[in-house]
């Protein structure tokens, strides 16, 4: 059995951008991109910072000066958590899910200036369901995929719990 690594399930290729360029280019390109984050570099190309749909939508909320006004390093995340592509899918969604965090920046361990791709849970997702999916029609009823997410901690689950919609449905009849 092959043990599923974040180069299997990560999104290949990282589009960048500098610190200095307004909040509306950086939106702007991740339209045209269809991207939900871009990897910030500095002046030296070296790893500052991510900038995310939700920062630019938070900036939107909270910041009073216009999109041309602001920046992306005004706006980023400058904690980036970064994974290699060797390293096992199960530990990668173990870091997202601790840090509560939704993507984590891919790079070889001797070039971290250099990312090779991003590892989201959207991503995480996909390829649990397409390795569930390539069980089943293979006639596997227990796929790797089944089995890592058998192993999926309690507090993964109870997170997933919370968000469930039944609470929302529950009666108030006492």
């Amino acid at each position: 059995m092959k043990s599923m690594t974040v180069r299997d399930a990560m999104h290949k290729g990282v589009v960048s951008c500098d610190s200095s360029i307004s909040v509306r280019e950086a939106a702007r390109l991740m339209n045209e991109k269809r991207l939900r984050s871009l990897v910030v570099v500095d002046f030296d190309c070296a790893l500052a910072g991510i900038i995310s749909e939700t920062d630019i939508v938070a900036a939107r909320l909270v910041h009073d000066k216009p999109w041309d006004q602001l920046t992306v390093g005004e706006i980023m995340t400058n904690r980036v958590l970064t994974v290699t592509p060797d390293m096992s899918l199960k530990e990668a969604a173990r870091i997202i899910v601790d840090h509560r965090i939704h993507r984590v920046v891919v790079a070889e361990p001797d070039d971290i200036c250099n990312p090779i791709g991003i590892l989201s849970l959207g991503d995480i997702m996909r390829y649990l369901e397409s390795e569930e999916s390539a069980a089943e029609a293979s006639g596997k009823g227990d796929s790797a995929a089944t089995n890592e997410a058998k192993q999926t901690p309690k507090k993964t689950r109870a997170v997933a719990r919370r968000a469930s919609p039944k609470k929302a449905t529950r009666s108030t009849k006492r």
